[in-house]
């Protein structure tokens, strides 16, 4: 059999497959996830796919589970779900641990029975817990106050406020979650003196673990 003929067997059996009703109406979503730091393959992670629908020229105000998977061994997952008249897509990939990641898109990106493939990144939680404390001798006019100098954009709730305490007996706590295996640089001013007492230092905080860092004044 000529090579000629082995490439026209090929385009039609291609061509005679995409005619089918179910492929014109069939949409493909694929993908691999794995650990931003190490490229490591993320095993079990739970992707779904959702999508915002126009019905009777009528939006829906909420998105609908359009199809769900979970990753494989490799990190792959695959999704395949009916064509329908959707305005916006929204795919979420979540595990216990992780920050979830969100993907808008567009459904004209769509062609059906192609898939469309996304290569994603996961990022593993840490967890920082700050114990502020004032020993004894405390009197009214202690004051401290702590900001986080870090800056992991969305994935952190830490922000970069100021926290202020004031007063005799503080035993407080500061709870916020950043990317694993990190540093967070913080500032913390002493201001129960004639003249504040600056400390700018950092805490590493690992991945999947709760980092506890003791502040006594």
């Amino acid at each position: 059999m000529s090579a000629r003929f082995t490439s026209f067997l090929i385009v039609l059996f291609i061509i005679s497959s995409c005619c089918r009703e179910d492929c014109a109406n069939t949409f493909i979503i694929e993908g691999l996830v794995s650990e931003q730091s190490t490229n490591l393959p993320c095993i079990g992670f739970e992707i779904e796919l959702q999508e915002q629908i126009l019905e009777n020229g009528v939006l829906n105000g909420f998105f609908e589970t359009a199809g769900e998977t979970t990753t494989d061994e490799s990190g792959f997952f695959s999704i395949s779900f009916p064509r329908k008249n959707a305005l916006e897509y929204k795919l979420e990939v979540t595990s216990d641990g992780w920050f979830a990641i969100v993907e808008n898109i567009d459904p004209e990106d769509f062609t059906p029975d192609i898939p469309i493939h996304l290569d994603l990144e996961a990022t593993p939680k840490a967890q920082l817990k700050i114990k502020i404390l004032n020993s004894f001798p405390s009197y009214k006019n202690d004051k401290v106050r702590i900001r986080m100098l870090g800056d992991f954009g969305q994935l952190t709730d830490c922000g970069n406020d100021w926290f202020v305490f004031e007063g005799p007996n503080v035993n407080d706590e500061i709870n916020c979650s950043l990317p694993g295996d990190n540093w967070m640089p913080y500032l913390f001013i002493n201001q129960s003196y004639e003249d504040d007492v600056e400390v700018v230092d950092s805490v590493f905080c690992e991945a999947f673990e709760t980092t506890v860092l003791e502040l006594n004044y």
